[in-house]
């Protein structure tokens, strides 16, 4: 029992890190690949597997992906598919303000699948009036770098568990994804977000957004003020769990260590 006790504190108190190599081999793919340069509108949707629609466009990007991680040695495998329901085309009209860079909808770690550990994102298809002008393939491909790293933090908590109990990756997602201070069933989003893997995956994405445009210490002192400037990740945890100062605490805890981490080590 204390020998269980221990290391679940370890699991409470870890800051996962993702290797520079991968990170930076999958942000060089994204880049690489060109992807938005392929066609990725509503009429570009065909079903690449069965239930699994795609464009070219993302389709050049998973083949990226999967090459990528092959080179590497990794065990991953990238699924990436769009949206085919006609709801949510990305058009200069979108409410979420993800015009003109953001194409993502959701991501998920799906755990090990027949010898991968399978990572799934989901775009949304852009519309008649996108204007590719307004693009920025930079911000694109920091945005879909964040996402993946999200749930690459995820990958690296299973292949910690699994190495730390001495069992196997399939037996380790087994117990992860019904443990309930790992995972929600919920629905509700402050149960999702004070989550033990959701704190480190969303600390490790926060401090990417953070970093991306401050320097540690103007994020540090953005952080401390709560400035009114602050969004993404940072600004969900804070509309979320605001009143709550012990889960938030968690949450400021692991994004210093983040910001910190990866201000010494830049990708």
């Amino acid at each position: 029992m204390k020998l269980l006790l221990e290391n679940w504190r370890q699991y409470l108190n870890e800051i996962t890190t993702i290797p520079p190599e991968l990170k930076q081999g999958l942000r060089d793919a994204i880049t690489d690949s060109e992807f938005w340069t392929y066609p990725h509108t509503e009429d570009d949707i065909f079903e690449v597997v069965a239930n699994e629609l795609g464009t070219p466009a993302i389709e050049i990007l998973m083949d990226a992906l999967n090459d990528a991680v092959e080179n590497l040695g990794s065990d991953l495998y990238f699924l990436l598919t769009v949206d085919g329901t006609g709801k949510y085309a990305l058009g200069p009209d979108d409410p979420h303000g993800n015009y003109p860079n953001d194409w993502t909808m959701q991501g998920q770690y799906r755990g090990p699948e027949k010898g991968k550990h399978v990572v799934w994102l989901e775009f949304q298809p852009i519309s008649e009036d996108y204007n590719i002008d307004d693009l920025n393939p930079d911000e694109l491909a920091a945005i879909i770098s964040r996402k993946l790293n999200h749930e690459l933090v995820h990958y690296e908590q299973l292949k910690k568990q699994a190495e730390s109990k001495g069992i196997s990756d399939e037996e380790a997602w087994e117990e992860m994804i019904v443990d309930p201070r790992q995972y929600s069933d919920t629905g509700e989003r402050g149960d999702y977000l004070t989550r033990h893997i959701e704190v480190d995956a969303f600390a490790h994405e926060a401090a990417e957004q953070l970093l991306d445009i401050y320097s540690a210490d103007e994020a540090f002192q953005l952080i401390k003020t709560r400035d009114p400037e602050l969004k993404g990740v940072v600004r969900d945890y804070l509309n979320v769990l605001g009143d709550e100062p012990v889960e938030l605490k968690k949450f400021w805890s692991k994004l210093y260590t983040q910001i910190e981490r990866q201000n010494e080590t830049p990708t």
